[in-house]
């Protein structure tokens, strides 16, 4: 009992005093960066219409309290209204699920995009945009085509207009 009455006067006094109690920094959490929910399986599809303009499917998904997943194992598919197609994978990455802003990173293969048009970008990571429907890379890459071979440091390009912007060291080769 007099054990309890010392305990219970010590926290009272620690409360009546306001002071603050030390917490190591691994045990603190940040604001905003608390993990609700682990799943597998993690799917999150955008649509515009009433068609899907593009899916993203993950092996495994950490949904915070900020609205982020961190996610891996990763396949993005596009569709644009011509029907033309394109899938980005990657090993991990990170998605605002607000907005869909979606930065993928290679861990062990290169993120890559393969179009239904037959070209392949490689890179270290990509950076995808939702609301403009961009994909950006400040990484070197590589696009590789039946008719091109085009590399370089620096990437931006639209998905729905084909363009493509090459910011450094550009190398190119045109094949008939």
């Amino acid at each position: 009992m007099l054990v309890i009455c010392a305990l219970a006067a010590g926290v009272r006094l620690i409360l009546k005093e306001s002071k603050e109690i030390y917490v190591p920094v691994l045990l603190q959490s940040s604001p905003g960066q608390r993990q609700l929910i682990t799943m597998d399986s993690f799917r999150f599809v955008r649509s515009e219409k009433g068609r899907i303009t593009w899916r993203l499917d993950s092996r495994k998904a950490d949904l915070a309290e900020n609205k982020e997943a961190t996610m891996e194992d990763i396949e993005i598919n596009f569709s644009s209204a011509d029907h033309r197609e394109a899938k980005l994978f990657g090993d991990a990455g990170t998605m605002d699920t607000a907005t869909g802003n979606t930065l993928i990173r290679r861990i062990t293969h290169d993120v890559k995009i393969v179009t239904s048009d037959d070209y392949l970008l490689t890179t270290a990571s990509l950076f995808w945009k939702a609301g403009e429907r961009v994909v950006r890379t400040a990484d070197p890459f590589r696009l590789i085509g039946t008719e091109i071979y085009l590399e370089g440091v620096g990437l931006t390009a639209n998905v729905d207009l084909g363009t493509i912007v090459v910011k450094n060291n550009v190398k190119a080769v045109l094949q008939e």
